[in-house]
């Protein structure tokens, strides 16, 4: 419907609750008319621009965060592995998902962004290599030498810091970050209190 309120996602495909929160975005936004516009942002810029730090940095956080995030992902009977490489460095994931955008439109970033991150959270790839990248790309129906050449010009990575900073801007430390006009949402737990808010309005 014409009206129907325009939630803004920023996400970096390296973070495992990012993941599990868009694993239930297609639902959402059945059950609440939304659209959810994705915007690939880059979480370690977020992290320098803030002052924010990752939680396994902290021993007993990083602890109970895996614990958590089986917990989240038997909820929503997902699957999910904790990637070997985490943190994985995600910059050319991120840039590649900027470029997919530009070039083939809205909803085949999205789609990638999910083959990015099925590969990081249930396949366990190293998303950090450049040809577990292309051959992602082309799983999904993309052209992976376009597209990474796209990666590489000073332009695309410029794209990718604007809207890290427009997220930081906006008031987000982390991801996912959710947007309805300057009222956030974060993290994959708020999930249900951003449908109660986008039926409330």
């Amino acid at each position: 419907m014409s009206d129907a309120p325009q939630v803004d996602f920023y996400f970096d495909v390296g973070s495992p609750y990012t993941y599990l929160a868009a694993t239930q975005i297609d639902a959402l936004e059945e059950r609440t008319g939304a659209t959810v516009v994705w915007k690939p942002i880059l979480l370690g810029g977020v992290f320098q621009l803030t002052g924010n730090a990752p939680p396994a940095r902290v021993a007993a956080k990083g602890k109970w965060m895996l614990s958590d995030l089986k917990l989240w992902a038997e909820r929503y009977g997902v699957p999910f592995h904790l990637n070997p490489g985490f943190p994985v460095n995600t910059l050319s994931a991120q840039r590649a998902l900027t470029a997919a955008e530009e070039l083939h439109g809205q909803q085949a970033m999205r789609a990638l962004a999910r083959v990015f991150m099925d590969g990081m959270w249930v396949e366990k790839a190293d998303m950090a290599d450049g040809d577990e990248l292309a051959f992602r790309v082309n799983r999904a129906g993309g052209d992976a030498g376009a597209l990474m050449r796209r990666v590489g010009e000073d332009d695309l990575k410029q794209k990718l810091k604007d809207v890290t900073q427009e997220a930081v801007d906006r008031g987000a430390f982390g991801s996912p970050s959710f947007f309805v006009g300057d009222r956030l949402f974060f993290g994959n737990d708020r999930l249900d209190l951003l449908e109660h808010f986008l039926k409330a309005t």
